[in-house]
This record gives structure tokens, sequence and C-alpha cells, in this order.
């Protein structure tokens, strides 16, 4: 472990209980979740804006009815990341940097160190994020905790990270700041039919000389399957096609159809490209063919509903910018009728 980042972090865990009386708020409202699955692959993307106060911790939270396979040998990569930082050092040039995600080995991170961030509670793992960039390469911990007491409202687990200051110095010697990380974890998390990933921000003070619990946001990211229903009726020598696209059980808007369709036993194809209504109606009128079948995707939205229902499990903190996640439906045959 770098002795930059090791610095770094003791100095967060030893500042949180002296700042939580006297923080202001911070300008912090960017913060960002968006969470997908693919097969055995879990999609996190955090980020924030160049503008906002930096990120000093980030704790993300499981949804319930999670299943999590945590038991992977040390030196196993369990995936990838991608990330961006600002940095002072580069006159505010954003630096992109891309690594492996690998299960941390023994010693790789102190005592000290990880009592600092995951303030004395016990991972069930821990994992290094090798961040590779103008031929430095910064081992970020991450911390998977379970959860305890009122927060298992929210999940399982955790997931924590603790940032350095955005400050040139031995700490980080690019003067970094986060601005996003894209992390894709291959059989760590299995996927949930739906749920709710949350994710709880602590921003620096705007003089990046302290960690500001005061200015701390939830940013959700709700998951959920997608659905696609498809009927025909007979419309003089074609027929109409219309549908529902849902996605949670709740109406999709904006999601792109596909209609495909055959006459007699002829192969599908085809025929129109529609978008769902706000009521996640869609319709076409098909000049022949008289077997359909629909295809909707639906990209990553805002979840503004979403905030109000994880009211209860956020205990006050202020809920900024949920997002729902994007999918790919595909409906049954459906037969004029």
């Amino acid at each position: 472990m770098n002795r930059s980042i090791r610095l770094a972090v003791l100095a967060i865990g030893a500042v949180v209980a002296l700042v939580a009386v006297a923080a202001a708020f911070a300008a912090y409202t960017s913060p960002t979740l968006r969470v997908s699955y693919a097969g055995a692959v879990t999609n996190i993307t955090a980020s924030a804006s160049p503008s906002d106060d930096a990120t000093a911790v980030a704790s993300i939270y499981v949804p319930a009815g999670t299943t999590i396979t945590a038991n992977q040998v040390p030196g196993t990569q369990i995936g990838t990341v991608k990330a961006q930082v600002q940095a002072v050092a580069l006159g505010g040039a954003l630096l992109p940097l891309d690594g492996k995600i690998i299960v941390a080995p023994p010693g790789a991170v102190t005592a000290d160190i990880q009592a600092a961030c995951t303030q004395g509670a016990t991972p069930t793992a821990v994992w290094l994020l090798q961040l590779a960039a103008a031929g430095q390469t910064i081992n970020l911990p991450a911390y998977l905790i379970p959860t305890a007491g009122a927060e298992t409202a929210l999940g399982p687990a955790k997931l924590v990270f603790c940032l350095a200051a955005p400050v040139v110095s031995a700490a980080n010697t690019f003067g970094a700041k986060f601005l996003s990380a894209a992390l894709s974890i291959t059989g760590v998390f299995g996927a949930v039919p739906e749920g709710a990933w949350v994710a709880f921000w602590t921003p620096w003070l705007a003089d990046n000389s302290a960690p500001n619990p005061a200015g701390t946001v939830a940013s959700p990211a709700a998951v959920a399957q997608g659905k696609v229903t498809v009927k025909a009726k007979k419309s003089g020598a074609g027929a109409l096609v219309t549908g529902v696209v849902t996605q949670g059980g709740q109406p999709r808007p904006a999601a792109v159809v596909q209609i495909w369709g055959a006459k007699g036993k002829a192969k599908l194809r085809k025929l129109a490209t529609v978008r769902t209504t706000a009521k996640g109606t869609f319709s076409y009128k098909a000049k022949s063919a008289d077997s359909f079948q629909a295809i909707a995707t639906g990209a990553p939205i805002a979840a503004p509903p979403l905030c109000q229902l994880l009211t209860p499990q956020l205990n006050g903190i202020p809920c900024v910018n949920p997002t729902a996640n994007g999918f790919t439906a595909k409906s049954g045959l459906a037969h004029k009728k």
C-alpha cells in the first residue's frame, strides 16, 4: 500500500468526529449512482460534477435480497474499473484511469488504514481497485461490510470507499478529484428482480481541509426488470398492433419498441420502430402480416419517486439524482384477431 494513500485514509478517520458538529452544508448536489446487471456482472457507475465539492467517503448499499459471494481467494480478479479524475497538478485536466479489481492479498491494506475507513467494522472482503495513469498505479481499497442495526433496512451489505482530498501533496500526487468510476464486478452480487442500491456520499469541506459529514447526501439507483406486452387486432388487410411497456410494474415512457411481424409461416422481420407514450403504451398500423412480436429497450432514466419511497430509510439525509436502470425486453408472439 502506497504511503500517500495510507496517510489520506488515516486523516479521514481522525477528523470525522471533529467536524460533525461544526461543519456547514457543502455545495454538493451532483453525486449520482447507476446500477445494472448483465448475467453474472454487476455494473456500478458513480459520478459527480467537477463544480461540486470533492467526495471524501462513498458508501454504496446492496439491495435487500441480494445473494453475495465473497469467498474468492486473495489475488483473484473480480472485475474491472474505469475512472476519471480532475488533476490539480495538471492544471485541472481530466485524467482517465483504468485497471483491475482484485481481492486484496494479505498485508496489502494495513489494519490501521482499514479501521480508519471502516470505523472499526470488520469487512467480509477487502478489494483493491488498481488504477493506472501516467505511469503510476494507485491501489484504492474498497471494503465490503455487512450492515448492522438500523442500516439493515437498506440491505445486507455496503461497499465503502475513502478518497484523498484533491490537493497536491504526499497524500495525493496528482491532486486528484474524483469525478466518475465505472465498476464491472463479476460473480459477487446476484441480480435481484427489483430493488434499490443506495449510495451515501460525504464531501470534503470546500477548502478541502476536512470531511464534511453535515453535507452528506444519498443517491439511489433502482434496478427492475422491464416487460413488454403486445396484441394485434384486424384492421382492413392489415392489423393494429398495440402494447404496453412497464418496468417494475410501472408504465415506462419513452421506451423504444421494435415491431416485428410475419405472414403465415414466414420468418419474422422488423416492420417499424416506435416509442411509448407517457403511459407506456405504443401502437402501429401494420399493412400486412398476421403474427407480431415487440422488443422494447428502455434507457437509464431519472426516477424521482424513488426518493420519496426511500424516505424512511434515509433518516433525513437529502436525496438527490435518483435513477432507474435500462433494460431490453421481448414479448411473446401475438396473432391477429
